[in-house]
């Protein structure tokens, strides 16, 4: 077998010891695949399950327990295989190499295709998947005890069933799909293995095809999911890397997609390199593509991202001694991503507000509109709740749903609708106004149009002031009276308690204090939140309920440090003229060691004069706020 990923199994396998929890992983993995015990907890399986499910006599390639077809298709992927071959070159222990032969030879004489398994066992996506982690496997044995020629012969026979099936099923799904590229990954190694030329140009193509259709300009994966977006970019990643070592020539096209998919990722990751719970995803570190992507690349602010450490996945790619880039950190850390509605405001290293106005996406997608998350060292303390579970049930539609989210709800109404696991209806086009990226005053507008079957259009405004505050006014633009209610889903390990005004969120990793200055009441409930598929915790839910007819506003004021914050009256410097709620807020916030006083102007007012005044600011825009006494600086006119 050519060289495609690692010379020396026995080192990498070493090496990696060294890394928290994955021997011990690993090895549980690997023994319960040899008492046909199986649960799946590798670091990018996408459909986790720690449940073991076990074969005490003929194994079932097929079986669908807990009435989830994913348990099947994460079965399929065989990473149990891989993990076989890597505690072999762990331990060399000879029981792994003969458990891998022995599973291998069931699939290969139980499990064929036809029209009942390419839905199961031998969907597509699987078979793209399971020839990465076969030829790894024979890999690894190949450099440590080869497997013999019968064993060798099957493989090289079920690779081209592989090849032959992969090359019939390609439609327009799987253009604009991560299964396309999943199986078109799948269908190079497999051409590349078995030197089939005609089949690697037949893969590039189509991969070619996919990341340009696939790609937004801005970075982003169309199926808005960071944790799907991490799998598309490890098979062009891989894809690059084998294709660059057996020398084969790869479409320019392509790697320019690929690398703007992992910029875009890396700016859509969190602080500490885990994905947020964006969409269809789970909380999973995803440095390892940084570091690939900087060595491929040559791309020092990749390498930033990846933290310029080598990563676990690194030792099973590259020697040791492989040159890595130096780290060279982005001259901007927040961004605006607007082809795909995503924006990632950094207040400081260890602070970031997420932000989503964009399209749904594929089914992979939530209805999420308007919705934030608030990181703060090491955790997401005001979360999006994650998705659990792909069976079309209560707890999907909870999660995926706009109650799952950091957003405002009108009459208790979803602002889609769910029509089950994957599709929805009614969707709620939105549309971003300003925003602003730089300096200490960072700024957010975005509305959406899902409520105007109800006469109503919901403005989200935020603004941070350095790395204090954040303010997040809601201006609900309606006709008739109204519910609103602003909803604050808090990580599980974080304890909420509220008078009504302030609410105090307390975790180990950080304070948060929560002041709200409109007329509403405070309610306090209990969510579901998922960090993994299948995996379910329950977090507090913070909500914002205010009763309108016509215009309101709920407007809260998030600390990141002790304070106080107080209502301002906004007035008209030459008449004296007060603004009321619903047209103006003003704030005054007070920290350890400054005080700002803001306006927010929600309605133009024209009548009195047009210099406004609040506090110790004073302008003629919609938002402005003075420092300290200060001049005023304006954010948005």
């Amino acid at each position: 077998m050519d060289y495609f990923w690692i010379k020396d199994p026995k080192t990498a396998a070493q090496k990696c010891r060294s890394f928290a929890s994955w021997e011990n992983n690993l090895l549980t993995l690997a023994d319960k695949a040899c008492s046909n015990t199986f649960v799946f907890t590798d670091h990018y399986e996408m459909e986790r399950c720690t449940k073991d499910v076990i074969f005490s006599k003929k194994i079932d390639w097929d079986h669908i327990p807990f009435g989830d077809p994913e348990w099947c298709y994460a079965f399929n992927r065989h990473t149990f295989l891989l993990n076989l071959a890597k505690a072999y070159a762990l331990t060399k222990e000879e029981r792994y190499r003969l458990e891998w032969i022995r599973l291998f030879n069931d699939f290969y004489e139980n499990s064929h295709l036809n029209e009942k398994t390419k839905s199961l066992s031998w969907r597509s996506l699987e078979c793209g998947i399971r020839i990465e982690n076969h030829l790894r496997s024979i890999e690894i044995f190949d450099r440590t005890h080869p497997l013999g020629k019968d064993i060798l012969d099957k493989e090289r026979d079920l690779i081209s069933k592989h090849i032959a099936f992969l090359l019939s099923i390609h439609t327009d799904h799987h253009r604009m799909s991560n299964w396309g590229i999943l199986q078109d990954h799948g269908l190079f190694l497999a051409g590349c293995y078995l030197k089939m030329e005609e089949v690697q140009n037949t893969a590039l193509c189509r991969l070619e095809d996919e990341f340009r259709l696939q790609t937004m300009a801005d970075g982003s994966h169309w199926e808005q999911s960071p944790m799907y977006q991490a799998e598309v970019l490890h098979c062009g990643l891989d894809t690059l890397l084998i294709a660059g070592r057996l020398s084969k020539k790869v479409p320019e096209s392509l790697k320019e997609n690929i690398h703007n998919m992992a910029k875009g990722l890396a700016k859509m990751t969190r602080p500490d390199g885990k994905c947020y719970l964006f969409g269809d995803s789970d909380e999973i570190d995803v440095t390892d593509l940084f570091l690939l992507g900087a060595i491929l690349f040559g791309d020092e602010e990749l390498c930033w991202h990846a933290k310029g450490k080598k990563n676990c996945e690194f030792f099973w790619d590259f020697e040791e001694n492989q040159t890595i880039p130096e780290m060279r950190s982005p001259t901007e850390k927040s961004y605006f991503m607007p082809d795909s509605g995503n924006i990632f405001l950094s207040l400081d290293d260890n602070t970031q507000l997420r932000f989503h106005a964009g399209f749904y996406g594929s089914g992979h997608g939530h209805i999420d509109q308007l919705h934030f998350d608030l990181y703060k060292n090491g955790t997401v303390l005001l979360t999006d709740t994650g998705r659990h579970t792909y069976v079309d049930n209560s707890l999907r539609r909870a999660l995926k749903s706009s109650y799952g989210h950091n957003t405002v709800i009108v009459d208790d109404k979803d602002f889609s609708n769910i029509e089950d696991s994957w599709g929805i209806s009614d969707f709620a086009e939105p549309m971003v106004g300003k925003v602003i990226t730089g300096g200490d005053y960072k700024y957010i507008e975005a509305i959406h149009y899902g409520y105007i079957r109800l006469s109503c259009v919901v403005e989200r405004k935020i603004i941070t002031l350095e790395n204090k505050a954040i303010i997040i006014a809601d201006e609900i633009r309606a006709s008739g009276s109204h519910t609103a209610k602003a909803l604050f889903h808090l990580d599980e390990e974080a304890t909420l308690l509220s008078d009504g005004r302030k609410a105090c969120i307390s975790h180990a990793c950080g304070n948060l204090y929560i002041f709200f200055l409109d007329e509403g009441e405070t309610i306090m409930e209990r969510y579901p939140l998922s960090k993994h598929y299948n995996e379910m915790e329950n977090g507090d839910l913070l909500i914002r309920k205010i009763h309108t007819d016509g215009n309101a506003i709920i407007l809260a004021v998030i600390l990141l440090e002790e304070g106080n914050v107080e209502k301002l009256p906004v007035q008209k410097a030459l008449t004296g003229l007060f603004l009321k709620d619903k047209d103006a807020s003003g704030i005054r916030i007070e920290t350890v060691k400054d005080v700002y006083d803001i306006a927010i102007i929600h309605t133009e007012h024209p009548e009195g004069g047009f210099l406004l005044r609040c506090g110790n600011a004073e302008a003629y825009a919609r938002v402005f706020v003075s420092k300290n006494g200060g001049n005023t600086h304006i954010i948005k006119y």
